[in-house]
Formats: structure tokens, C-alpha cells, sequence
């Protein structure tokens, strides 16, 4: 099997030594390099492109959110995974409007790390908990007009919605609910055709903003 390269941007010297520690001991992995600066971020993902980036944004006089997009138009194949003790929820809404792959904090496990990575590499969304019940917490709190969906799904599509930003791929959700690949996918179309959402970081903040993911 071929590694996943990672590359991390990282200014706290006991995050990267931690982190390259758990990339560099794993087969499967494959440490690139690590970054402490912008102009050394823009050149390994100009040169190296790697498929993973663990990046923390809430450093300062280092990248900012506004250098996210920067990373997604510099590598577009590059996962952004972020890995942050931020507890701004306005911010990890910023970051997740981007586009970014998983988030999770500095307080998580080596076997969240880890399975964020994998996750990313492979094309799927990953939220800790820790970020999620963050984000819950501001959500849930809507207007009274707001309690009422303008869109009504069955209760097979909500339970997908539910799984899918809980962090499961189709073919997980398939094995878990009992049916076939080609039916989760369908009713995750029409999911996303109802709710006129383009991608899967829009359906995970739809699903907490909602309150149909429960932590």
C-alpha cells in the first residue's frame, strides 16, 4: 500500500515534535517535511503536494484562515486537516465553509489524530467531538422561525444525513443500515438535491445547525 504523504505547518515546538513522531513512526504514512513559516508552506505544497496537511491557523504571525483558501488554490488535491485548541465557533465555522477535510484539537488522541488522517486522505469528512458539540452549541440556539425545516426528509434520508457527518462513508453507512452501496448513495443525492447543498461540509453544518447529529 502506498503512504499517504502529510506534510505539517506548525509554529508550537512540542505539537510538531508530537506530530512528527506519530506520522514518522507509522509505514503507512510518510512525513514530507514541516513548516514553521507561509513562504515554506507555499513551497512544499508548490513542490510536494502533499495529500494531507495538518495545520493549525490560530497561531500567531503564522497562517491565518485567509491562508487556507490560499493552500486549496496553490494544491487543490491537498486535505486540509486542521488540528487547533481554538474554541472560537465563529472561526471553526470560517474554516469549515472553506472546504477543509476534518478538525480536530490538540487535546485529542493519537487514535483520533490518526483516523482524521485517514479519513482525509481518502476523501471524507472528520469532526472530533470535542468540535462538534462547539458547534451544536451555537446552533441549536435559532430564532423561533427558524424551528421549522423548509425541507422535509424521510427518516431513512435523516439518518444518513446523520451518519454521513458523523464521519461515515457510504459504504459504511451501507453496511450499517443494511443496504446496498447503490442505495445510500441515491438517497444522498436526493439529500443534497432537496436541501440544494454542494458539498459535504455544507450537509455536516446543515445536520448541526438542525440538531440532527447528536454527541
Amino acid at each position: 500500500m502506498t503512504a499517504i504523504k502529510v506534510a505539517i505547518a506548525d509554529k508550537q515546538a512540542l505539537t510538531k515534535i508530537g506530530l512528527k513522531s506519530l506520522v514518522g513512526n507509522r509505514k503507512d504514512l510518510q512525513l514530507l517535511g514541516d513548516v514553521d513559516c507561509l513562504e515554506d508552506l507555499r513551497s512544499i505544497l508548490k513542490i510536494d503536494q502533499p495529500q494531507v496537511l495538518l495545520v493549525d491557523y490560530n497561531l500567531p504571525d503564522f497562517i491565518s484562515i485567509r491562508n487556507l483558501q490560499e493552500v486549496k488554490t496553490l494544491s487543490p488535491d491537498t486535505k486540509i486537516l486542521i488540528i487547533s485548541s481554538d474554541n472560537e465557533k465563529s472561526n471553526i465555522f470560517k474554516v469549515i465553509q472553506i472546504g477543509i477535510s476534518g478538525f480536530v484539537t490538540k487535546e485529542c488522541s493519537q487514535h483520533e489524530i490518526v483516523g482524521a488522517i485517514y479519513a482525509a486522505a481518502k476523501g471524507e469528512k472528520f469532526f472530533c467531538n470535542k468540535v462538534l458539540d462547539l458547534i451544536l452549541e451555537n446552533h441549536l440556539k435559532k430564532e423561533p422561525e427558524d424551528d421549522c425545516l423548509p425541507t422535509e426528509l424521510s427518516v431513512r434520508e435523516v439518518e444518513i444525513v446523520r451518519l454521513t457527518a458523523g464521519g461515515m462513508n457510504a459504504r459504511q453507512i451501507a453496511d450499517k443500515l443494511h443496504l446496498s452501496h447503490h442505495t445510500v448513495y441515491t438517497h444522498r443525492k436526493n439529500v443534497m438535491k432537496k436541501l440544494a447543498l454542494g458539498s459535504a461540509s455544507e450537509l455536516t453544518l446543515y445536520a448541526v445547525k438542525t440538531g440532527i447529529i447528536n454527541t
